[in-house]
């Protein structure tokens, strides 16, 4: 019970913003610049930190996205450099690579809470959905509330401790369905 109210019903703020351009900054200053422009390299903000009021975890996400696979080896660099672990390929789709780091912010909320890294092809149908989430609940009321109470009747598995059962909860609601829809080569199983 005390892991799950240190680390839910948290808010998007400036200082998950702020945290986040600086990762950019530093990761994407690693890369070549010849490296992202022939790649089409580019970052995205992704996930409940992203989303403005959006109750959830103090645990940011971020899109590495880029134009094909292979992954440029500059960009795989450059996270190791800036310290993150390589996970692997995600439990959604092989080619959503992660990455994490733990965050040390002395004195801040963030400090010991993890940092994920998705490196994808921009194409990739995660990417989009996890895109186009943030941007309709940024943008729509509806959407919003959609999402927000899904997360709401989801955080009881939290509570639990079952992670899976937060996520497919999470997932299984009117704008997910959406999403489904309109990017059929990636099931949505929640974020």
């Amino acid at each position: 019970k005390q892991w799950y109210q240190r680390r839910v019903a948290i808010t998007a703020g400036d200082d998950i913003k702020e945290f986040v351009e600086e990762e950019k900054k530093t990761v994407l200053s690693k890369v070549p610049e010849d490296v992202i422009k022939s790649n089409g390299v580019k970052w995205e903000h992704v996930g409940s930190t992203s989303i403005k009021g959006m109750p959830g975890t103090i645990f940011p996400d971020s899109l590495i996205l880029f134009d094909c696979l292979p992954i440029p080896k500059p960009i795989f660099t450059a996270l190791i450099d800036s310290g993150f672990l390589f996970v692997g390929s995600s439990p959604h789709h092989q080619d959503d690579i992660w990455f994490i780091k733990q965050i040390t912010r002395d004195g801040s909320r963030l400090d010991k809470q993890f940092f994920k890294i998705h490196v994808t092809p921009a194409t990739l149908g995660l990417s989009r959905v996890l895109v186009e989430t943030r941007d309709r609940c940024n943008e729509n009321q509806t959407d919003f509330e959609t999402y927000k109470e899904a997360k709401v009747k989801a955080a009881k598995h939290l509570k639990e401790g079952n992670s899976l059962g937060y996520k497919k909860v999470k997932g299984s609601n009117k704008l997910f369905a959406e999403l489904n829809e309109n990017n059929p080569n990636y099931p949505v199983q929640g974020k």
